[in-house]
């Protein structure tokens, strides 16, 4: 019972932090679940995705219902992401546990770094809350279906979600204020991380016991953290994202000292 509701206010901070900044929670979740709960690099990336899926179900909902997403973008990033979520529950079966982590380390570095020196004053200077976000083209269609995919491998490889690399992709390529960059990641996230978790459950990498209070937590966290996002303005969002992306990174080397 205790491990159960340790679980859920893991779940649900993760779940909260996850959607403020668009990265679906999972880069909080993984590092606990290899840290304190001994999952293998496949278990932990395919239970992390029940989180995930919750979490962007719920988040992408509140999204929605604000008018913050830009849906094309969003069904161009699922068409790519699906047979890469597919792709990547079978490559992390063959990754071994020390390289998993390595790998899932650097690239949370590399985000947050790159994100803080290149693009803080840019983003912060186009964001525009009264924006019309249908009407902006958004992204390139092949760019678009190729980052899915890349979202889909890293997605099912890592649990993650996929966020952390469709943040960085909006804030890069595309023409989205900030205020619908973390809408749009979510959404993309709520279309392809399904597909990704239907692969690891195939797979039998998902820890059954540990559902329900990932389920409850996700669901309860994904509009309170769409909702707190309103909140913020463009810096302190960008900053919040490089924050947990160093925080998971920092719990992944760790576990190897």
């Amino acid at each position: 019972m205790a491990t159960a509701v340790t679980l859920f206010v893991v779940a649900l901070l993760a779940s909260v932090f996850g959607s403020m900044v668009g990265l679906g929670g999972g880069f909080i979740l993984v590092p606990v679940l290899r840290l304190f709960f001994g999952l293998a690099p496949a278990e932990a990336s395919g239970t992390a995705l029940v989180l995930v899926v919750a979490n962007s179900a719920s988040g992408a909902f509140t999204y929605l219902l604000q008018r913050r997403v830009h849906v094309r973008i969003g069904l161009l990033f699922a068409a790519g992401g699906w047979p890469g979520s597919i792709a990547g529950a079978l490559l992390v079966k063959h990754i071994a546990p020390a390289l998993f982590d390595a790998l899932l380390a650097a690239l949370l570095v590399f985000v947050a770094l790159d994100m803080l020196m290149r693009r803080r004053k840019h983003v912060a200077a186009r964001d525009d809350p009264t924006a019309s976000i249908d009407s902006l083209r958004g992204m390139h269609t092949t760019g678009a279906v190729a980052v899915g995919f890349l979202v889909g491998l890293v997605s099912s490889m890592f649990g993650v979600g996929g966020g952390i690399v469709l943040v960085p992709t909006l804030l890069y390529f595309s023409d989205l204020p900030a205020h619908a960059i973390s809408a749009t990641s979510h959404f993309g996230i709520f279309l392809t991380s399904p597909v990704g978790l239907a692969a690891h459950a195939w797979q039998h990498d998902i820890r059954v016991t540990e559902i329900l209070p990932l389920v409850l937590g996700g669901l309860c966290g994904g509009p309170i953290g769409a909702r707190l996002s309103l909140r913020l303005k463009s810096p302190q969002l960008l900053v919040l994202v490089a924050i947990a992306l160093v925080v998971g990174a920092v719990s992944l080397v760790l576990r190897h000292l």
